[in-house]
Parts: structure tokens; C-alpha cells; sequence
């Protein structure tokens, strides 16, 4: 005896099969973050908002006022992911 699917089942089979598929190409996507030391201070440019990374995670500090300046202190950061290859 052989069953049928409904069409939503069939739906919903194609799409689980779509999703694992295309799972192990989204983990190999080469944007992954760098890794920071505590303590480290993130500005985000287009905000000005400012992250302090702690030992339990980022942690939001508050809003930069005015430009940042052309030369950083090294515990300050402007990106978290590494620079696209040109």
C-alpha cells in the first residue's frame, strides 16, 4: 500500500531539504569575527555608538561625541571582521 503525501507535507519535505543543503555553505562564510581581548573597545563609525567587550560579552557604553581622531589607542577598534581581500 503506498501513501501519498498532502501537498503541504510535500512542501514542507522540499523545503527541509532545501535548508540542509544550504546549511553547510552559510559556515563557510569567510566573515567571521576576529577574535578581541577584554576590555577591548569597539566604535561603531556610522553611529558613533561605543561596546566595551567584558569577560560575560559586549556591553554598551554609550555614544562618541565629535570625529574620532585619525590615531587610536590599540585597545580601540573600528571593525570586528576582517578586511574583504581586494
Amino acid at each position: 500500500m503506498r501513501r501519498s503525501l498532502s501537498p503541504l507535507a510535500s512542501f514542507a519535505a522540499v523545503a527541509a531539504a532545501l535548508l540542509v543543503s544550504s546549511a553547510p555553505a552559510a559556515a563557510a562564510s569567510p566573515a567571521t569575527p576576529l577574535a578581541v581581548a577584554d576590555y577591548t573597545v569597539f566604535i561603531d563609525p556610522p553611529t558613533q555608538f561605543v561596546f566595551v567587550k567584558l569577560p560575560q560579552g559586549w556591553k554598551f557604553a554609550g555614544k562618541a561625541d565629535g570625529t574620532l581622531p585619525a590615531a587610536l589607542p590599540a585597545n580601540v577598534v573600528t571593525r570586528l571582521l576582517p578586511a574583504d581581500a581586494e
